[in-house]
């Protein structure tokens, strides 16, 4: 994917701006809210009369591949059309054979595994025809991309990672596991901004003593990170080659929220979006975006794709309707009585205790604390004392809401086809702005979605 010409990209943006506005109902609201805030009640008669009496593998199709039937509501086919249409990212050419030397597997998933090979491969497939022998990674974490570089590719790496502690662990590995690169791999901590070019170039004068081309990559650069890495590619003269994959958009910083009620509220960030193109149209037309490119939008556009659909059984489906539904009902009896759900634990409900609603309630009373809006511990203690009260009281809830299951994963396939166009138009605005900068940027699929959700990277190379 490259960022298409003007008029073509003023087109494609407005009507992203226009599914976005119509679907919000399937993502502009925390899924725990299912019930609480009516949003199956939003669902448009005809989609379900349709979606609701197919075959769980015509499910899986129509969500994963997008196949629709003729007798079907043309909204419902418009809307298919659209998410196809708003998808413009690419598919992966190829899938390496290569595996990682066993000195590398150790301790890491294959999902691991498969990112730093891949990404890997990309990195030298870019720069080996540049002569570029040195990368920058930044965010490198515990180095696992930068000691694959030197060990497959002989490059020098430069690791730069903004907590203190994570690069003494790297280092610590590095001794330990691939002490031959010593010399070559280094890792320092550095807080990377917009700002770091000249910090960055002291750190590789430093380290290095040599002035020459670089590369500056990043696997999973989170929230703001992978925009300040654009703008560091951007100013930096060295830096002829740009790897990125962005992940974790939802994480992006926030500059204005304001207050619409008092479940709501509208945010505006302060790298999205990026480009004056969509800003333009954004302003043309009078959208307010802080209405629903929220937070809840940007989730949206990093969670798994589509793809986990395939081939899914009736029983995974089963189980995870269950899930969503058991959760939206709890939410809405502690919303219904008055009272806010905290966590005992790091984690609400264990999947285990979701075997049938009786047991789902109680493990859930024994993790969550029903807490007054005043959060007094005597009137916590109270009621948590009435516990075979809630729990009858929440299962009587669940009788009334139960015949919604095959709903809420009809709403969470649609809330699926909706992931590839939220990421393909935020990656679009970004491509934009690079070329807006005078930078020629394209988008590959590094790696396999079903593996690694977060699989496109922003490739770019200065002439």
């Amino acid at each position: 994917m490259a960022c298409i010409s003007e008029n073509t990209e003023n087109i494609y943006f407005l009507n992203a701006l226009n599914l976005f506005i119509e679907t919000q109902w399937l993502y502009n609201t925390p899924v725990t809210n299912l019930l609480t805030d009516g949003l199956l009640d939003l669902f448009p008669k005809q989609w379900l009369n349709a979606l609701q009496i197919l075959e769980n593998g015509e499910l899986n199709d129509f969500v994963v591949k997008k196949i629709t039937k003729p007798q079907w509501s043309e909204t419902l086919k418009n809307f298919v059309n659209k998410c196809i249409c708003i998808n413009q990212l690419p598919t992966m050419n190829t899938v390496l054979s290569t595996k990682l030397p066993k000195n590398f597997q150790m301790g890491l998933s294959l999902k691991k595994q498969h990112e730093i090979i891949h990404l890997t491969h990309l990195i030298h497939i870019q720069c080996a025809p540049q002569n570029i022998k040195i990368i920058v990674d930044l965010g490198a974490g515990l180095g696992y991309i930068c000691q694959l570089l030197f060990h497959l590719y002989g490059y020098q790496v430069l690791g730069l990672e903004k907590d203190q502690a994570t690069v003494n662990n790297a280092r610590k590995r590095q001794l330990k596991m691939y002490p031959d690169s010593l010399t070559y791999v280094k890792y320092n901590c550095c807080d990377l901004t917009h700002n770091s070019v000249e910090t960055i170039e002291t750190i590789l004068h430093n380290e290095f003593r040599q002035k020459s081309d670089v590369c500056l990559i990043g696997l999973h650069a989170c929230g703001d990170l992978s925009v300040h890495a654009s703008k560091i590619f951007r100013d930096m003269k060295a830096a002829r080659v740009f790897i990125i994959v962005p992940c974790c958009y939802h994480k992006l910083s926030i500059s204005k929220s304001i207050k619409v009620n008092s479940s709501n509220e509208k945010q505006y960030f302060k790298n999205f979006p990026l480009s004056s193109r969509l800003k333009t149209v954004i302003n043309n037309y009078n959208f307010d975006i802080g209405l629903f490119l929220r937070q809840p939008f940007l989730r949206l556009a990093c969670q798994e794709s589509a793809d986990r659909w395939c081939n899914m059984s009736t029983k995974i489906h089963n189980e995870h309707s269950f899930y969503v539904l058991a959760r939206a009902v709890l939410q809405l009896y502690a919303t219904k009585n008055g009272f806010f759900l905290k966590k005992r634990n790091r984690k609400g409900t264990r999947k285990s205790q979701c075997l049938n609603f009786e047991t789902y309630v109680r493990d859930s009373l024994n993790r969550y604390i029903l807490q007054s809006p005043r959060g007094e511990n005597a009137e916590e203690q109270d009621i948590q004392s009435n516990f075979d009260m809630h729990e009858k009281n929440i299962t009587q809830l669940w009788k009334v809401h139960c015949n919604k299951l095959n709903m809420v994963e009809l709403y969470t396939g649609l809330q699926l086809m909706l992931q590839a166009p939220a990421e393909s138009f935020i990656l679009q605005d970004r491509l934009c702005w690079m070329a807006e900068q005078g930078l020629e940027a394209k988008i590959i699929q590094v790696m396999n979605k079903s593996l690694s959700p977060r699989a496109y990277a922003i490739v770019s190379r200065k002439k």
